[in-house]
């Protein structure tokens, strides 16, 4: 994290970061002995350590905990950056360009491990605030530490730690739903946003996805998510063998790898699109589905009715692989 190396960090970082418990307008000021900020109203201090900042609030929900643990557990897990995450990014915030990000003031919301955020670090932007409430947050901070201008904080998504109307784009893929409050944290995304600013939303589906709902979605909340993710992951190779052998032997020839449209193979637009990762992260899509407390499947109508609320001024929305939407909107200018 290059822009808060040496023994005080960056002035211009910080002016977008405020107190978590303290809120909106309360700019933090960075401090030397020992490295980190503080907030002037409440004195509290927050501390750099291994190019994360800490601005966790004094109080986190336990649910919120459980789900974060999990996942930390979980992106802790698989460490690794792979090629083919290039074009999976991509696609999630389709229809945005590389292009969008040159020269951005960028949140992501939710990096987990950092592999969106060091690609994004490569596409110019001005400045990329990597925020997770994980441990995974480490990882994303290794990844990105040759980058200037990325700054990795650890903090609450229901409490983000931002100035009002502070980045130009806000990221945020395969996270809102895993909030114990989604309509809650589309809110603190929208308020950290300028004006004429964009939004890319990627969240599972309610679309599409009946079968989980009603089938595997109990067992998630009955046992797996129950289980600490360090044993979860054993318990569930058996089960990630057999999709992997789906994916390769039938999902994978039928489709083209996902570039063929297949009505006769239940589920095929997804699946053939996973057909062509490797067993790692075919182990890693399994774990993630069924290791967390928390997950929404949201519909299009649900999200439509939340943007609106929020007076949005477009909204573009896009079935992706049939079990996810995709959504682009647009804050309303001065």
């Amino acid at each position: 994290m290059s822009s808060t190396k040496g023994s005080k960090m960056d002035q211009k970082f910080l002016e977008c970061l405020t107190c978590p418990d303290c809120g909106p307008g309360n700019n933090l000021r960075s401090t030397e002995e020992p490295e980190g900020a503080n907030c002037p109203q409440c004195g509290r201090f927050f501390p750099l350590a291994a190019g994360v900042l800490d601005l966790v609030p004094a109080s986190v929900p336990s649910l919120t905990k459980s789900t974060v643990e999990h996942f930390g557990g979980s992106w802790s897990s698989h460490e690794y950056l792979a090629p083919y995450q290039r074009k999976q990014f991509l696609d999630w915030i389709d229809p945005l360009k590389e292009s969008d990000l040159k020269g951005k003031i960028v949140l992501e919301a939710g990096c987990g491990k950092g592999r969106h955020s060091f690609l994004m670090a490569g596409y110019g932007v001005e400045r990329l605030y990597a925020v997770d409430l994980s441990d995974a947050i480490l990882l994303a901070a290794d990844y990105t530490r040759a980058f200037p201008g990325v700054e990795c904080v650890r903090a609450d998504l229901l409490n983000i730690p931002m100035a009002d109307e502070s980045v130009d784009l806000v990221v945020c893929l395969g996270v809102l739903h895993h909030l114990e409050n989604p309509e809650a944290g589309l809110k603190e995304l929208w308020r950290v946003l300028k004006p004429g600013g964009k939004l890319c939303l990627w969240v599972y589906a309610r679309e599409g996805n009946g079968w989980i709902v009603h089938l595997v979605d109990p067992i998630r909340k009955g046992i797996t998510s129950r289980l600490p993710t360090k044993a979860l992951r054993p318990l569930l190779l058996p089960l990630t063998f057999s999709l992997y052998l789906a994916l390769k032997l039938f999902y994978g020839p039928a489709t083209g790898k996902g570039k063929k449209k297949v009505s006769w193979l239940p589920y095929s637009s997804y699946l053939g699109y996973i057909s062509k990762f490797p067993f790692r992260e075919v182990e890693h899509i399994v774990l993630d589905h069924l290791c967390p407390p928390i997950a929404y499947y949201l519909s299009r109508e649900t999200l439509k009715t939340w943007f609106e609320k929020l007076g949005a001024k477009e909204q573009s929305f896009r079935w992706h692989n049939k079990n996810s939407w995709n959504v682009v909107a647009r804050k309303k200018g001065n």
